[in-house]
């Protein structure tokens, strides 16, 4: 339809009969409703709660979603927003109806509509996208009759700009049962924008203090938490532009909880020990990479701060790991990430599900920088354990497990140890033996 035959549908509808408040910009406003149709509605393509899926599916059907000219592409938006697993099949995305989905359907088919969508003069919705598109499904799969009208807010002047809706949203998010919080990265990026209206210094401590301090009601009215974001968000852009990658935040879905320890390991030792900052920046892109979890990002911080000879040790077997890799530069490159539901991806509000998988990073030596953090670490834990026995009987159990009587796991490992890795370090072993065998006499 047309965008001038929208506007004068949405101009001429009648008055629902009520108004609602709003709180914008400081203050209850008050805003009429109106009944308007849902043909002259259209899914807003620029809806942050979908950032990165849209730049994923973007990038990999080679041209950007035109969901008021393109049948598939008004699918493919209506899918991003309503489904799980997602996929490309035949030049659109598709998925699988998500529990969210079907609780907004069941919801609306019993009791209606709850609140009005907020839209703007030429249609396009501001709040109520996942409902617009659970709606033109329901049209297609049941019919028109019942769903041809909404009420819906028209949000016409007033000043009301791109951070003012989205401290809308937020505020609104707080008392909507289904409505569908933003996804990590989604809310993120809404964050950065917010900020960056702000005007933020991303190099000026106390300046994301204070813009934190402005933006936290819309991250739990918690300042420090706050402040967490927006490191997280600082240090997944320089990730970004180490790998060559500046701006494809698709490629960090279901990474932000590794960058929000990141953010907070390199908070302190900036205000600690800024000489080693590079050194542990390095160190922290190098453990995001090789995909550890944020649990061991954070057993990094706790090791880096009781054992620094530890540290320097890790700086340099990461060095030396990752010399081949470094060059040429088009090995920095990442790969497409695991599609992240809305349902499984905030371990902070979700209680621990856990993470998915490290950053797909072309050619990174993952194996071995990761093992190098787990000697690391498992050292580290070791050495504060005090019940001797308890040590050695784990030591003895794990060398029973690769020879005993079923089996012998070492010998053929060591046969095909073409780095001279493994018979490095069974040789380390078999010479600290030796060094302590006298102490059984």
């Amino acid at each position: 339809m047309d965008v001038s035959v929208r506007m004068k549908q949405i101009s001429e509808a009648p008055l629902a009969g009520s108004d609602t408040k709003l709180w914008v910009l400081g203050e209850w406003k008050n805003f009429p409703i109106y009944r308007v149709p849902i043909s002259a509605l259209v899914l807003n393509i620029d809806n942050r709660r979908f950032s990165a899926e849209r730049q994923l599916f973007e990038q990999r059907l080679g041209h950007d979603f035109d969901p008021e000219n393109s049948e598939d592409d008004a699918l493919s938006v209506e899918a991003i927003l309503l489904d799980r697993d997602l996929d490309l099949d035949v030049g659109r995305v598709v998925g699988k109806p998500g529990k969210d989905f079907l609780a907004l359907r069941q919801d609306w088919q019993r009791r209606k509509q709850e609140t009005p969508f907020w839209i703007l003069p030429d249609g396009t919705v501001r709040n109520g996208n996942r409902r617009l598109a659970m709606l033109r499904r329901l049209q297609r799969d049941e019919g028109a009759e019942g769903y041809e009208y909404v009420d819906a807010v028209v949000l016409d002047g007033q000043g009301i700009n791109e951070l003012a809706i989205f401290e809308m949203e937020q505020r609104e998010q707080l008392t909507e049962d289904y409505k569908v919080r933003y996804t990590d990265i989604n809310l993120l990026l809404a964050i950065k924008a917010a900020a960056e209206d702000k005007g933020i210094d991303w190099y000026d401590p106390e300046n994301i203090v204070t813009v934190a301090g402005e933006l936290q009601h819309v991250m739990r009215n918690d300042p420090k938490y706050a402040v967490v974001q927006l490191y997280a968000i600082k240090y997944m852009d320089a990730y970004l532009d180490d790998l060559g990658e500046a701006g494809r935040y698709d490629k960090l879905m279901g990474q932000i909880e590794r960058f929000r320890d990141v953010g907070r390991t390199m908070r302190t030792v900036e205000d600690d020990d800024p000489d080693r900052a590079l050194s542990m920046l390095n160190v922290l892109f190098a453990a995001v990479s090789a995909g550890l979890t944020h649990l061991e990002i954070r057993q990094i911080r706790r090791l880096v701060n009781d054992d620094r000879d530890e540290f320097d040790n890790i700086v340099e077997r990461i060095r030396d790991a990752e010399q081949e890799w470094d060059q040429p530069a088009e090995n920095h490159t990442l790969g497409e990430p695991e599609i992240v539901n809305d349902e499984t991806d905030n371990l902070e509000e979700t209680g621990g599900i856990p993470e998915t998988p490290g950053p797909v990073v072309t050619n990174y030596p993952k194996k071995e920088v990761k093992s190098i953090f787990e000697d690391a670490i498992d050292r580290y834990e070791s050495a504060k354990i005090e019940d001797v026995l308890k040590v050695v009987k784990e030591i003895n159990n794990r060398l029973d497990a690769l020879i005993n009587a079923k089996a012998d796991r070492l010998g053929p490992a060591l046969v095909t140890d073409e780095t001279g890795v493994l018979r490095e370090a069974v040789n380390a072993m078999s010479d600290w033996f030796e060094i302590h065998k006298e102490r059984l006499k």
